[in-house]
């Protein structure tokens, strides 16, 4: 009787999602088809027309121009956003991600999320739901201009014809500058659109399951149409101000009322094209820090935008104050330090760090899963750096039952560099001793997050196709993981073929993919029905033992301070201190009923705001209160909505946090294994350690050195290269010759990985053949997910596309669901 009665509670559950989210789908069809419905002019259509005779409110600001976009330009997105935070909760309680995975009795099907329709363009990988979204947005902005701009051609030529003596220039000039009107005035909507997806823990996003690091490319997208849009406006203007003799109206401020400030608009759109030019990839990629800090200004674009058009505001505000709340709780969660609790230079020269996580991190509230991403910033870096935040793909999983987040940090920029550096002249600076009772080298760290996909997606694929290239092997490490220790729990509807490519440029960079053991967390997992096949490229024909960093740093040092020191210090137990600070519950993407909360008293918060300072300070439209003073209004109505209205509910959640912590809580205990009992004695061996071949006798100060256990020993029967090298790699293949291009394969196993597979030297994975192998299973629906550069990803989805039917398709046939799961920025 209870089984009947859970049963048919969700079933409720469910068709109420459902009806959400047809509510917000519909809600969002009106917004669009409402938007083509473009105001003439400076006065609304008929339509529109009959809706602003009734909503006239100067608290409301309704009363002079567009008053009717507050309903077709605010309404929607409160709506949407409201129902988005419901479709968020519920779908906790009706576990749909279990029951997607129940695959067996449905065909397999193509999906337009996952298909790619076009492989090589330079917009990148397109699935057949991006081409629908850019078709769509540039539709409804081409109709918008060419609705607008006939309508104002139409009004021009009849003006013209019954009193042409009032116009001061040619028809021609005056409807130049009519159609650079017009393009500002559909300048609009891809300038509305672009602050969700920039918003990291947007409730669009979350509605569509959307993750931020691919919600970064509309962003990328919408900016770029927005700023050639406005500079196909402010070119037009210029033309028609030059040909109609009003230059000196080009460097004019006019402040009356709400009258257009021409001179701000030209400030603007420079600091646009500013911001737009350092962000792309050539530039953004060499000078990181320019980027990062001219991108800030988006603060003074959006002031001189509003000083320009501050009749507009009822079109961006909304977006924008989601933004500003999404800022605000971001702020709030990385002003909690977050300890940083070992850290591990690999042999590669990756950064291994693991960060202090609350018990409750993945009870209610604050939720992380497998392809979760996190914003670092480290406080004790320079002064200019320690301002920076830096994304990162989680290698751990919630399912390890862990108190900690881990890490895998390539050094490759200025920022990782000077971590990586810190880190180790840190572990020769501090001394261990018997008397020690905390890390000897302890730093703290900012943390943001998680971001990612909310949905455990992959789950619901019994066959599994993970390709990684580099360090962008790690997010697929984390998924391997969760899937064995969901075994080890006993889970069913699994994945249970598991292929992972990883292609490496040298035979170090293979210690990232042998840091997890799959068989220390469910020993012999081939027993358990599931099947990992792994196959590693290694791109250079021959091994590289003119390792850079591990050359410079550990061999040169090492010899250098253990020459007359040798006895030391080795390796000690550290006695346990006090208990780290984890990752603060305080989040844009924590519990839905306190974000929405703070999400509506904040627009509430602005509108009183702004809706006194209309009928205190500016009392009337017509009245002599200039243009930029109402643009300070405006923004000081943002901030202060947010941060006193929101921050009241902030401090409220902060409180309800507090108590919750201060009570016993009963959580059930972590089931061993051999994975948490090698990383306990790991983290209390040392705080940092790094891997070499050098003894733990010659271990310099606080740094542990010992060999990787991923390699094999001078012991076994593989040959040992360079032996006499303190630096050199345990590694060895059956046959390497030199200036030839030699394919060499071996076994994983036998040179002391944990993965059963292969390894090939000198080649680059052929996907062509890859594809027609996997082509052996009939009638699966098969995840293909990609973390690598983009080179990788268009040749794997150019393979999904070609293994993938549209037509002809029949029960044998199988879909490959294309997945990216990187992120370029």
């Amino acid at each position: 009787m209870k089984k009947h009665h859970h049963l048919s509670a969700k079933f409720i559950v469910k068709q109420l999602l459902l009806c959400i989210i047809y509510a917000a789908s519909i809600v969002w069809v009106l917004w669009w088809l409402v938007s083509f419905e473009a105001p003439k002019h400076y006065r609304a259509t008929k339509y529109l027309a009959q809706i602003e005779e009734h909503i006239r409110s100067r608290f409301f600001r309704t009363d002079d121009f567009y008053g009717s976009v507050l309903l077709y330009q605010t309404v929607p997105f409160i709506l949407i956003a409201i129902l988005s935070f419901a479709v968020v909760e519920l779908r906790k309680k009706t576990e749909l991600g279990n029951a997607l995975t129940k695959k067996s009795t449905k065909a397999a099907c193509v999906k337009i999320m996952t298909y790619p329709l076009i492989v090589r363009s330079p917009l990148g990988v397109l699935t057949a739901a991006e081409v629908l979204f850019i078709a769509g947005l540039l539709l409804l902005v081409s109709y918008t201009f060419a609705r607008t701009t006939y309508l104002r051609f139409e009004e021009l030529d009849l003006r013209f014809k019954l009193q042409p003596k009032l116009f001061k220039a040619p028809l021609k000039v005056s409807k130049i500058g009519a159609a650079a009107y017009c393009m500002g005035r559909a300048a609009m909507i891809p300038f509305c659109l672009l602050w969700i997806p920039v918003s990291r823990g947007s409730p669009f996003l979350r509605l569509i399951r959307m993750p931020f690091e691919h919600a970064v490319k509309y962003h990328i997208w919408l900016s770029t149409l927005t700023i050639f849009m406005l500079t196909l406006h402010g070119i037009g203007y210029i033309v028609y101000y030059a040909v109609a003799h009003k230059a000196t109206r080009i460097i004019g401020w006019e402040s009356r009322g709400e009258e257009c400030a021409v001179v701000a608009g030209v400030i603007a759109l420079l600091i646009g094209l500013i911001m737009w030019i350092t962000s792309l990839s050539l530039f953004r990629r060499r000078w990181y820090e320019v980027f990062f800090g001219l991108h800030h200004l988006y603060i003074v674009f959006f002031l001189f935008f509003l000083y320009h058009v501050m009749w507009t505001v009822h079109f961006i505000v909304i977006p924008c104050l989601l933004f500003m709340v999404d800022r605000f709780l971001r702020m709030v969660q990385s002003r909690h330090s977050v300890d940083v609790t070992s850290a591990k230079i690999m042999e590669s020269g990756a950064l291994h760090l693991k960060i202090a996580a609350r018990k409750d991190i993945n009870a209610e509230g604050l939720k992380y899963h497998p392809l979760s991403s996190w914003y670092l910033r480290i406080p004790s870096l320079s002064r200019l750096m320690k301002l920076q935040w830096h994304f990162f793909s989680v290698t751990s999983t919630p399912m390890d039952e862990k108190e900690e987040l881990s890490f895998m940090i390539k050094p490759f920029g200025k920022w990782t560099a000077n971590l990586r550096d810190q880190l180790f002249k840190s572990s020769q600076v501090h001394d261990v001793s018997e008397t020690t009772a905390k890390c000897p080298f302890s730093f703290k760290a900012g943390v943001e997050g998680p971001y990612g996909d909310e949905s455990n997606f992959f789950l619901k694929y019994k066959v599994l196709v993970l390709i990684g290239g580099g360090i962008g092997v790690t997010p697929l490490l984390a998924i391997v993981s969760d899937v064995l220790h969901r075994k080890r729990l006993g889970q069913e509807d699994l994945p249970n073929s598991i292929h992972i490519y990883h292609c490496v440029r040298t035979p170090e960079e293979l210690c990232v993919l042998n840091s997890v053991d799959p068989n220390s967390i469910v020993p012999q997992y081939e027993k358990h029905g599931l099947m990992i096949d792994v196959c590693a490229y290694v791109t250079s024909q021959s091994i590289d033992h003119d390792h850079g960093y591990r050359r410079k740093h550990l061999s040169e040092q090492t010899k250098a301070e253990t020459s007359d020191k040798r006895l030391l210090l080795s390796p000690k137990l550290l006695p346990s201190g006090p208990k780290p600070q984890g990752v603060s519950n305080i989040s844009s993407k924590g519990e839905p009923l306190w974000v929405a909360c703070t999400m509506i008293t904040s627009i509430l918060g602005y509108y009183i705001l702004w809706g006194l300072s209309n009928v205190l300070i500016i009392k009337k439209t017509e009245s002599a209160f200039p243009n930029y003073n109402r643009a300070h209004l405006v923004l000081a109505s943002m901030i202060l909505g947010t941060f006193v209205f929101g921050g009241t509910i902030v401090l409220a959640w902060w409180y309800s946090q507090l108590k919750q912590r201060q009570q016993p809580q009963n959580f059930p205990p972590p089931l061993p294994s051999n994975s948490s009992i090698d990383s306990e004695k790991t983290r209390n061996d040392s705080f940092l350690s790094t891997s070499s071949t050098s003894t733990a006798t010659n271990a310099p100060y606080s740094a542990s050195f010992e060999r990787p256990h991923d390699f094999p020993t001078p012991n076994t029967s593989a040959p040992l290269l360079m032996r006499d090298r303190p630096d050199a790699i345990t590694i060895a293949f059956d046959k390497v010759e030199r200036g030839k291009h030699v394919t060499s394969t071996n076994s994983l196993a036998a040179h002391g990985s944990p993965w059963i597979g292969s390894i090939q030297l000198g080649c680059r994975p052929h996907w062509k053949d890859i594809f027609t192998h996997l082509n052996e299973y009939h009638g699966q629906d098969i995840g293909i997910l990609v973390s690598g550069p983009p080179s990788m990803r268009q040749d794997v989805a150019e393979q999904c596309q070609k293994h993938t039917k549209l037509i002809g398709k029949t029960a044998s046939s199988n879909v490959f669901h294309y997945h990216s799961i990187s992120f370029d920025l």
